[in-house]
């Protein structure tokens, strides 16, 4: 017994004698610990993150978050909007700035440093990668946002109305190309997408709805001379046309005098409500792609279904429902664009180099392209026989407009239409034949009808796009000199004096004609000069009608060309001007005898 306790005493000693030796090795001999905790300093470095930039199409910088410091010599992150006189655009981006603060910040990067106050063993580890943030291009044209919100500055005060909303799209890729966006409600801009009751401009709509079920666009439909109760219960409230007396139209005439009555009839008797809803659906009203980054507001009866039939008949043209100005474009687009609906883009997902090409196709919507150039025609001739031919209609002849004017009324407080107070609009394309661009423009809180109101800002901004040196399609930029060019690259043979003219005033151009009191088209041109500078003198052949032998109308429009053959028949080939006549100029023609012209050029 005495031997275990020796033994185990003598184990417990040696055990006490381990520890306290290597406490006094670590302690006093290496005192490594010490030095760890006596020395060691550990310092995070913070790596700030470079701030992503938003910018155009075209790469132009439009929005940044840049590092600065205040007074205090404090860093901090200021948002730059470099273009603050476009208020829609500012409103703009800062929805955007939002919806995509993450992939702009980037990820400030921490490093932690390890070091003695020796400065030996220095040992670094990076706790948080460094990531810079990434640039996001918009599809947004600089230069054509600006020209909308000029033309915007330039009618509202005129209109008294509240504000507007426009928006410029590709109808070949559904890119928007400019956007404002105006809240009636607080009276500013923002950046939500807010809906309205579209009224006739939602016509179209309902138009291809009906042409894609079969309806056959030369039926006459009665018109009720203007009056119409659907169900004939006198207690109903009455629909009325603007133009009343009329019993009956087809299409395209209801297209022209916008028929309430004749569209409405369309859904209820001829394409069926059920058809119409699921039209409308097709055509994706309310739908946005999940990407999209400003946010939709509704009013919430988007995608009710009627029950009773006098809603049923008021949707087919544009109230009772709402939409968005992007819902409203993205559908033209389709019927500009021979029937395919795309999404709507504000962001482009590859950068600049896809700012022309990038697609983002949804769905075939209109099954025949023949339908999509019928309407194209119809809403042609809403610019040409319409009250909204003298608001609309260009005084450059090559333009050909075709679109929808639109006269909603205003439910105020109360939950009744206004009255006397509408929003007015104009949904179009600038050229039926060969769209390139779609325009929807929103007036909000005006007296005026859509042809009054919204036509004007829709031909100034299509007509400034045009002139615009570097915006025009190409064909056009071949046949009309841009701004900027020097003006003794300008051609204007072949044009009218009044043609002629308006080419200079467009391009900046001193032009001048030796014969003043003359008429006809121009078949020279030299430069000279006087005391104030150098200007081009033009020379004008006169228009010799009616004389028995065959003008020369090389060089002119087809309308010009028909001006001068205005006593013969005329065959007529391609489209641009005239190169190539049968007979040659000086032959002799018959009266009503016919003749043959061959035309190229722009399109």
């Amino acid at each position: 017994m005495k031997a275990r306790l020796i033994i185990t005493g003598f184990i417990l000693f040696l055990a006490t004698a381990c520890i306290i030796g290597r406490l006094a090795h670590i302690q006093i001999f290496k005192n490594e610990e010490k030095r760890y905790f006596e020395d060691k300093t550990q310092v995070d470095k913070r790596e700030e993150a470079r701030s992503g930039k938003i910018l155009d199409r075209n790469g132009v910088v439009l929005w940044d978050n840049l590092l600065t410091y205040n007074e205090k010599g404090q860093k901090r992150f200021q948002e730059f909007y470099f273009y603050r006189h476009l208020e829609g655009l500012s409103a703009i981006l800062s929805g955007v700035a939002n919806d995509r603060v993450r992939e702009l910040r980037g990820q400030s990067g921490v490093k932690r440093e390890t070091r003695s106050k020796k400065k030996v063993a220095v040992k670094e580890k990076e706790i948080q990668p460094h990531i810079d943030g990434e640039n996001v291009y918009l599809t947004i044209d600089l230069r054509i946002q600006e020209i909308v919100e000029k033309a915007v500055r330039e009618f509202i005060p005129r209109l008294g109305a509240a504000g507007a909303s426009v928006l410029v799209m590709d109808p070949r890729n559904g890119q928007i190309l400019a956007i404002t966006s105006f809240n009636p409600d607080n009276r500013r801009y923002d950046n939500i997408i807010h809906s309205f009751e579209p009224g006739s401009i939602f016509k179209p709509v309902t138009a291809i709805i009906a042409l894609e079920n079969g309806v056959d666009p030369n039926k006459k439909m009665k018109t009720e001379k203007g009056e119409w109760r659907v169900t004939k219960n006198l207690r109903e409230r009455v629909i009325r046309d603007v133009v009343k007396g009329k019993e009956s139209a087809d299409m395209i005439e209801a297209m022209v005098v916008s028929s309430n009555i004749a569209f409405g009839k369309y859904v209820i008797e001829d394409i069926g409500y059920g058809n119409f809803f699921d039209g409308v659906r097709k055509f994706g009203i309310g739908e946005v792609s999940d990407n999209f980054p400003l946010r939709i507001s509704h009013k919430g009866f988007r995608r009710v279904r009627a029950d009773d039939l006098r809603t049923q008949a008021t949707q087919g043209f544009g109230q009772s429902m709402d939409a968005t100005s992007i819902d409203v474009a993205k559908a033209l687009s389709s019927i500009a664009n021979g029937g395919i609906l795309y999404n709507p883009k504000l962001i482009l997902k590859n950068g600049m180099d896809s700012a022309a090409t990038e697609k983002d196709f949804v769905r075939r919507v209109i099954t025949s392209t023949e339908n999509t150039r019928v309407l194209r025609d119809m809403l042609k001739g809403v610019v040409e026989r319409d009250s909204a031919t003298r608001n609309i209609t260009s005084k450059y002849e090559f333009f050909e407009f075709a679109g929808k004017t639109g006269t909603a009324q205003v439910i105020d407080a109360s939950g009744r239409y206004a009255v006397e107070i509408y929003n007015s609009s104009f949904v179009g394309m600038e050229k039926a034949s060969d769209p390139h661009f779609v325009c929807l423009v929103t007036v909000y809180g005006t007296r005026h009808a859509g042809a009054r109101a919204a036509g004007p800002i829709f031909r100034k901004i299509m007509e400034e796009i045009y002139l615009h040196p570097a915006l025009s399609p190409v064909a056009f930029a071949r046949e009309y000199a841009p701004a900027d060019s020097l003006c003794s690259e300008a051609s204007f043979i072949g044009h009218t004096k009044l043609a002629a003219f308006d080419k200079a005033k467009g391009i900046r151009c001193d032009v001048r004609f030796n014969g003043e009191n003359q008429s006809g088209s121009v078949v020279a041109q030299t430069i000279k000069a006087d005391l104030n500078g150098e200007y081009i003198e033009l020379s004008l052949r006169e228009h010799q009608r009616n004389t028995g032998l065959m003008p020369d109308v090389r060089g002119l429009t087809l309308r010009d060309a028909f001006g001068m053959l205005e006593h013969v028949n005329v065959n007529y080939e391609g489209t641009g001007k005239v190169y190539e006549q049968f007979p040659e100029p000086g032959s002799p023609v018959e009266r009503r005898g016919t003749v043959t012209i061959r035309l190229r050029g722009f399109t």
